[in-house]
């Protein structure tokens, strides 16, 4: 269970310190690339205290949201979600995570209901820009995106799921990242 007490910034710091602690050094990387079910679990460990599901979701279908019922969403969601945990366990691989530099932050105000955390890590001697975005919701602060070199994962997804969902309609995308 997260903190709800926690700014974005000690998120952040946190969630990279857990990780590198499970991926930190080659062994361990290639191990976990070898048992990906198990890498699975450490990111989704790492990340699902801080991450907001039903938002991003949300982004993501966009347009379809609207017509889709509460179960299609709720699947949806969380198949998302499973495909984000995947697709950022097969990143962080190819990362050195001790590498990555959570940038300075100003104070939060109370005011403030959005906020980016700004991160950078080296990766084959270039620093890579990764920026998390972070929204004040009900249960505290929670990441909803995540941005590596200017690419946001739910702008992605979106324009993804958005064709697929013209052609084969919502029930065949879930069913697809149901079975992934």
């Amino acid at each position: 269970m997260a903190d709800n007490n926690l700014e974005p910034f000690e998120m952040i710091v946190i969630s990279i310190d857990s990780m590198n602690k499970h991926l930190g050094d080659k062994k361990n990387k290639e191990r976990l690339n070898n048992d990906k079910k198990k890498l699975y679990s450490i990111i989704d460990q790492t990340l699902s205290p801080y991450f907001q599901k039903r938002y991003a979701g949300r982004l993501v279908l966009n347009q379809h949201w609207k017509n889709a019922n509460n179960d299609q969403r709720q699947r949806f969601t969380e198949g998302l979600y499973q495909s984000l945990v995947r697709s950022y366990a097969l990143t962080l691989l190819n990362f050195d995570i001790s590498q990555i530099n959570v940038l300075a932050h100003l104070p939060i105000t109370n005011e403030v209901k959005k906020i980016t955390v700004k991160s950078e890590v080296m990766y084959r001697g270039e620093l890579i820009p990764m920026n998390f975005s972070f929204g004040k919701f009900k249960e505290g602060w929670r990441f909803y995106d995540v941005k590596i070199e200017g690419v946001s994962y739910v702008k992605n997804y979106r324009n993804q799921f958005n064709a697929e969902i013209s052609a084969t309609g919502i029930d065949a995308v879930i069913d697809r990242l149901e079975t992934m």
